[in-house]
């Protein structure tokens, strides 16, 4: 599991946590799930974004690991995304900490954060 801190959304709030808890694991290219969560300063959650308003940069990545890639966005409560990330085509998972930069660009909202996963 791991946590994230939240980033300042332009009208309320951008967080996340990820696990990998799904089905990354060392030696798999199989889905990782950071989960991130949009809210404006009103309470109200940041609905109806898709894959294309997210980006996703592994900052640090586990000993012999490689780029990652968004394969597809899924909101699974209003507000609340399954940000569904895989390695770039021919690489794996390895054992260790990723860290990810998120960002989220929505017409002229926009937010970022980062995001510690420990893929074992």
């Amino acid at each position: 599991m791991a946590s994230l801190d939240g980033a300042e959304w332009s009208e309320g709030r951008l967080g996340g946590e990820g696990a990998s808890s799904g089905v990354a694991r060392p030696g798999n290219s199989d889905p990782l799930y950071p989960v991130v969560s949009i809210t404006h300063t009103n309470g109200v959650p940041g609905g109806g974004l898709v894959a294309t308003d997210f980006r996703v940069v592994p900052i640090i990545v586990a000993a012999g690991g490689a780029l990652a890639t968004i394969s597809r966005v899924v909101e699974a409560q209003p507000g609340v995304y399954l940000v569904e990330v895989v390695p770039i085509q021919g690489a794996t998972w390895q054992l260790g900490r990723y860290i990810f930069w998120i960002a989220v660009t929505s017409g002229s909202h926009q937010g970022q954060t980062l995001e510690r996963v420990f893929v074992h």
